[in-house]
């Protein structure tokens, strides 16, 4: 079903609806589809007229009053069977008749049948694919609940969630409890009011003001927001070929612990390595240098967790091991217990003190260490480590990818610890580090891989 509709004002299951549209902004056309209840209700009376008859009288005077350039429509339903929901019918479609013309339309209308409300939406949405970029609107009336098994809520809900400019207003003519409950949800979801009309006079009035809704010129449309600035991306690596590029320093080099093989930086290190500069193997810094103002240096990494004390670290700092630092690190601090730990972390001079931030992002209990480390590899797609500058704010964040098909995953969102502050630049170049740490629960001879699918620095 393709639906495009401007607004859609809605009346009761068997009373009269007078509200009518609000213009969309910009369109250069508007059209008004009115959609009549002609239920068997609708013979009971409201004082000593028929709910039909004051439906008619009151719908030809809207008709008759539209304001030059909108293009009416009638859909009328319950009027030819006495048991058809499917009795809806698009009596005078749009062009084809003059509002005079479906004034007489209306005058010739005798209730009938049952109230398919839902089905009448529906069908109103086929009425504008011809006319998809213009004004359009609905105005249905009915005094009463649907009685063909239809959902017309939902329906109203689903126009307004195709991204339509809609709005559907409802009058509920004389109708019980349970009907205007529904007519009231049919409003909500269509983002449109509805009027509870009580007698013929409550009836008119609200049809009234919907129709001052029509008179009032469309407000010129809202200027388009701006295009979302694209990050500049300052420094990329993928770690394509065989090497190293040489924008990268090792610091404490161990050959036969990295290697950089089909895209990916793989790096191998003994249970206890320090993760921190200078004391750590196989430090990689970046010989470009710190760009100025705000930036974000962020890393994808794959962990296979192996003894449970891994640690990764990306960050801006200096040989001497000064400055600010994201890090992710595995923390099994007792037998049955490892949590994924995210940390933020201030290392400062030897005169200075340190400050550190950590969440805990994840965890896994159980006595055995190497099905907490499986629990880990089965869930845990990859880590995205990320380290941002906002003037002297640096806040550390950490994303953990779901692995497809896992059964305890991730939710897959940023994550960040307390921002940290530094009134002067805290390093001179961009670092990353990995290592492990030692623990009484962790095996003394253990090691840990990890493999780097790609670096990047962006600017805002």
């Amino acid at each position: 079903m393709r639906i495009r509709v401007g607004k859609i004002f809605v009346t009761a299951a068997t009373g009269f609806v007078a509200a009518i549209f609000m213009a969309a902004p910009g369109a250069a056309k508007t059209n008004l589809l009115y959609i009549l209840d002609a239920s068997n209700s609708m013979w009971g009376h409201v004082g000593k007229q028929t709910k039909i008859d004051t439906a008619k009288s009151v719908l030809q005077g809207s008709v008759s009053s539209l304001p030059k350039g909108v293009t009416p429509a009638l859909m009328v339903y319950g009027h030819r069977q006495k048991n058809d929901c499917g009795d809806v019918q698009l009596v005078a479609p749009f062009g084809s008749a003059s509002p005079k013309a479906i004034a007489g339309l209306v005058k010739n209308i005798t209730p009938r049948g049952k109230t398919p409300i839902a089905a009448a939406l529906e069908r109103a949405g086929r009425a504008f694919e011809d006319r998809l970029e213009e004004n359009n609107s609905v105005l249905l009336i009915s005094d009463g609940i649907e009685t063909c098994g239809g959902d017309p809520c939902a329906v109203a809900a689903e126009l307004t969630r195709r991204g339509i400019n809609l709005r559907v207003n409802v009058v509920g003519f004389d109708v019980d409890a349970k009907a205007r409950a529904q007519l009231q949800c049919i409003a909500r979801a269509g983002k449109g009011q509805y009027f509870d009309a009580r007698n013929a006079n409550d009836f008119k009035v609200a049809v009234a003001e919907v129709q001052k809704q029509v008179e009032k010129p469309a407000p010129p449309p809202p200027p388009p927001p701006p295009a979302p600035k694209t990050p500049e991306m300052y420094f990329s690596d993928d770690f394509d070929g065989g090497n190293l590029a040489p924008h990268w320093q090792v610091i404490n080099p161990d050959e036969n612990n990295y290697l950089v093989e089909d895209g990916i930086l793989t790096i191998v290190a003994p249970d206890g390595t320090p993760v921190a500069q200078p004391v750590g193997p196989n430090i990689l810094k970046l010989e470009k240098p710190v760009p100025k103002g705000d930036w974000q240096i962020t890393a994808r990494v794959l962990i296979e967790p192996r003894y449970l004390g891994e640690a990764f670290r990306i960050g801006i700092g200096r040989e001497d091991g000064r400055g600010i630092y994201s890090s992710v690190f595995f923390n099994t601090y007792n037998n049955v217990r490892t949590d994924l730990t995210l940390v933020g972390e201030k290392i400062a001079s030897a005169k200075g003190k340190n400050a550190r931030f950590d969440r805990m992002v994840y965890y896994v209990e159980g006595r055995n260490l190497q099905a907490r480390a499986a629990f880990f590899a089965r869930n845990i797609a990859a880590i995205q480590l990320r380290l941002t500058k906002k003037g002297r704010k640096y806040i550390a964040s950490v994303r953990l990818e779901p692995r497809p098909g896992a059964k305890a995953p991730p939710n897959g969102k940023w994550i960040e610890v307390q921002k940290l502050s530094s009134l002067k630049t805290p390093g001179d170049a961009f670092y990353i580090s990995f290592g492990g740490s030692a623990s009484d629960y962790l095996p003394d001879n253990g090691e840990g891989v990890v493999q780097i699918d790609w670096v990047r620095i962006e600017r805002p």
